[in-house]
């Protein structure tokens, strides 16, 4: 595997840290000679290492921050977390409805796009299945 080349040009911020010392960062990178972006990913402490992450241009952070503004300002409380209860937990049957109700607009999106290929998938699978020849006894011809 090829050498990734980075340049860390400014840390902004640390959002996280695990047990194991890496951090969630925000901050300026410029991969290869490509133009600097801002980028959101998991460091080790001494930045050798890296896990999978985004980068964000300036007006793709711009409309980020935006929408997070208007998500935070709604006051609906739909990104609350619901307090713990003592009592035996209900298993409830997640419906069409139910899931449209708890996930964010995005979600539907990228839902629709994994059970799409999900589906196309399985059409292929079934099609080449369908293509291949049957066999049977002897008799049975």
């Amino acid at each position: 595997m090829a050498d990734l080349k980075y340049e860390i040009l400014e840390e902004l911020g640390t959002l996280s840290t695990s047990k194991s010392g890496w951090e969630m960062q925000l901050n300026v990178v410029q991969w290869g000679a490509n133009k600097p972006k801002y980028d959101l990913r998991t460091w080790s402490p001494d930045h050798a290492k890296m896990g999978k992450g985004l980068t964000l241009t300036r007006e793709e952070i711009e409309t980020l921050h935006e929408l997070l503004g208007q998500a935070l300002t709604a006051g609906d409380g739909q990104f609350e977390m619901p307090e713990a209860a003592d009592s035996e937990p209900v298993v409830a049957t997640p419906t069409p409805e139910r899931v449209k109700m708890q996930q964010p607009a995005a979600h539907d999106y990228l839902a629709d796009i994994y059970y799409a290929d999900k589906v196309a998938a399985e059409f292929e699978a079934e099609a080449e299945a369908d293509a291949r020849p049957k066999w049977g006894r002897l008799g049975d011809l």
